[in-house]
């Protein structure tokens, strides 16, 4: 199986799925990631430019997926916070990657979730979702069949970690939590610069020598912490969540689903004309 895991930026995944990649290439499946941003906003130190921070992240993704075992990532590189700027370029870039890695499954992240604010994150996990469901159309960019591609569809898209419903996908990461947590530590930028929330009493802009040390030690924790929550619920002690929906045709498979969900959000107090 051909998975495409579709980030924002480039830590996006490691943080909430790098335990099921990681599961997926162990089991033989070609997994692939794309980075829609070059990340570089993704600094709270005062005097670094766009541009090396851009570079640091780019490093930082390619060692993350080594960890993992997938292929080297695929890099848009679209400036990180403005991606929404470039939503056709994007549909492009994405619908040419589908056909041409012929994916069968989309990992992104959940543009619908409800308090979601980040603009890039919405951007990435809507355009992914739609090229999903029309890359199997030969107008859909045509000339990318006159180039040679053909029109392909992948048969789902997982959203990671859906707090707004419940999950349907639960995948046991026990075999690959450590590489969960070591891929996350590659991004080394991006830990530092979340010291506070892994060590309340950290500054990101000046961590000293002892807290960088605990700092390691806190991600695994924090990491710990999250799918032993999931987990626990499964009779599994790790574990990471997801919301799976078919494309095309096959999601009609969900109706059920989808109104009984309806049914359950609808007041009863309302006007009956």
């Amino acid at each position: 199986m051909n998975i495409l895991v579709i980030y924002a930026h480039p830590d996006d995944a490691e943080f909430l799925a790098s335990g099921t990649m990681a599961k997926w290439t162990q089991e033989g499946h070609e997994v692939y990631a794309i980075s829609a941003t070059d990340g570089s906003m993704g600094t709270r130190v005062i005097g670094r430019t766009r541009a090396q921070v851009a570079e640091q992240r780019k490093n930082e993704l390619t060692r993350a997926m080594e960890v993992i075992g997938g292929h080297e990532p695929i890099g848009f590189w679209f400036p990180d916070g403005s991606l929404s700027d470039h939503r056709e370029e994007l549909k492009e870039k994405l619908a040419y990657s589908v056909r041409k890695l012929r994916a069968d499954r989309i990992v992104t992240l959940d543009p619908w979730l409800r308090y979601e604010i980040h603009p890039d994150h919405i951007t990435a996990g809507r355009i992914a979702s739609e090229v999903a469901v029309f890359t199997c159309f030969p107008l859909y960019f045509p000339k990318q069949l006159e180039a040679g591609l053909q029109p392909h569809q992948p048969q789902e898209v997982w959203y990671m970690v859906p707090t707004d419903r419940a999950p349907n996908r639960i995948v046991d990461i026990g075999g690959t939590f450590e590489k969960k947590v070591q891929s996350l530590l590659c991004h080394q930028s991006q830990v530092e610069m979340l010291a506070d929330w892994f060590l309340p009493d950290a500054d990101p802009t000046r961590l000293t020598v002892e807290e960088r040390e605990q700092l390691m030690s806190a991600v695994r924790d924090v990491l710990r912490m999250i799918a032993g929550g999931i987990g626990q619920r499964y009779s599994l002690q790790l574990a990471e969540a997801f919301y799976a929906i078919k494309t095309g045709p096959g999601h009609f498979d969900m109706a059920e689903e989808m109104a009984n969900q309806m049914l359950k959000e609808m007041p009863r107090d309302v006007e009956i004309l």
